[in-house]
């Protein structure tokens, strides 16, 4: 994850830290895939204040 694509807690603004990069094959087979297994890759975060989690896409 590049250092400037931080993602902050869409609750009280912290930034996020980033735990793992995770496959979701359950992803459309007409999406652009980021692997060779076909699914896209999420990224989970969680908020070190409040304990709120998130995903989202990777940046690819």
């Amino acid at each position: 994850m590049p250092e400037t694509d931080r993602m902050n807690c869409p609750d009280c603004g912290a930034e996020m830290n980033h735990h793992a990069d995770k496959l979701d094959q359950s992803a459309a087979a007409d999406a652009a895939s980021d692997t060779d297994e076909g699914g896209l890759v999420i990224e989970a975060h969680t908020c070190p204040d409040c304990g709120r989690t998130a995903a989202r896409a990777a940046a690819q």
